[in-house]
């Protein structure tokens, strides 16, 4: 098996520029040199000692992951994207699934900090989530939805309040005369900051009727929930749904109603997942920047303590009309 001395002798350099390739520092390689040191590398067949490079950096090269419901095709998509993001630095990414469970999450940030993850990356099921563990472990942590810990925790998010305000305001200028926010199950932050776009864009619409239900974060709820409401003599005409889950669960219960979408009923999702363009009708939706997300989570947390000033991003959304909401309203650009 090579070794590092190998290379380093292939490549005509120490085996100090050697580890600082691999380790990515803590010196800088000239371009050039570093190229020498992979072509050795390859040549030789060499790969670096995992347990090695972590006991001499004191570092994992790991990337902890936690997410609510790994069922939920935006959180897989989101994960995939942040292991894609993580792989290019050399980094491993664990994920961890707390099954829409507080208890869960507390103990897979146990389990983290037992593997000393370098660094985590979190969306929790709860508002305030505990996240004293990975402080006194020394493990940084970035949340990828709202916080209310911005003194310690830091976050990247798009805007939630706008981007509700701007979903809403796209099934106004339909005419709708009836809108239900379908927000999630308990009072986050991130359902307030929904709420609170809903209600802004409805305050100026003279003669709308406007009002909030609640569903699990899942289509099977989301399609219970939207069914009874639709099979009721109070049916909206238009329905703002927090995530594409829910939406989906809502253009199921209206085809088990009898309602056609979106003549008799239109529905606007969030979160912007691929399978927006297979649903039948291609639902309309705000569109998250996951790509974009999980490649600045990695390069924020990259060489990040837990020492360092919280950093707090919101990201641009997109929003993309399609037949579930009836197309791009009229007047739009």
């Amino acid at each position: 098996m090579a070794t590092a001395r190998d290379v380093a002798r292939r490549a005509g350099t120490s085996t100090a520029v050697v580890s600082y390739v691999f380790n990515d520092g803590p010196r800088g390689v000239a371009p050039a040199t570093r190229q020498k040191v992979l072509d050795a590398a390859a040549e030789l067949g060499y790969r670096p000692n995992a347990l090695a490079r972590s006991l001499s950096s004191g570092r994992t090269h790991s990337i902890g992951l936690i997410v609510p419901d790994i069922c939920n095709p935006y959180f897989a998509e989101l994960a995939r994207a942040i292991e894609d993001a993580a792989g290019v630095r050399g980094n491993l990414l664990l994920i961890a699934d707390s099954a829409l469970s507080a208890e869960q999450e507390r103990r897979h940030t146990r389990s983290l900090v037992e593997r000393q993850v370098d660094s985590v990356v979190l969306v929790s099921v709860c508002d305030e989530p505990d996240l004293g563990e990975f402080f006194e472990a020394g493990i940084p942590v970035v949340a990828l939805h709202p916080i209310s810990d911005r003194e310690r925790a830091s976050s990247i998010t798009i805007d939630y309040e706008a981007a509700a305000q701007r979903a809403t305001e796209h099934l106004l200028a339909h005419g709708y005369g009836s809108i239900v926010l379908l927000n999630g199950p308990v009072e986050s932050t991130g359902a307030r900051q929904h709420r609170a776009g809903f209600d802004r864009a409805v305050a100026g619409a003279e003669g709308v009727r406007a009002w909030t239900i609640r569903s699990e974060i899942s289509r099977h709820d989301a399609a219970e929930s939207a069914y009874t409401l639709l099979r009721g003599t109070d049916r909206p005409r238009a329905v703002y749904c927090t995530t594409d889950e829910q939406a989906f669960g809502v253009l199921y219960a209206a085809h088990r109603a009898g309602l056609t979408v979106p003549d008799d009923l239109a529905v606007v999702g969030f979160d912007g997942t691929r399978n927006c363009l297979v649903s039948i009708p291609a639902l309309t939706t705000v569109q998250q920047p996951t790509e974009a997300m999980a490649r600045r989570v990695v390069e924020i947390l990259a060489g990040r303590t837990v020492n360092d000033d919280p950093v707090h991003e919101v990201l641009g959304f997109e929003f993309v009309a399609r037949a579930s909401s009836g197309g791009p309203a009229p007047g739009s650009a």
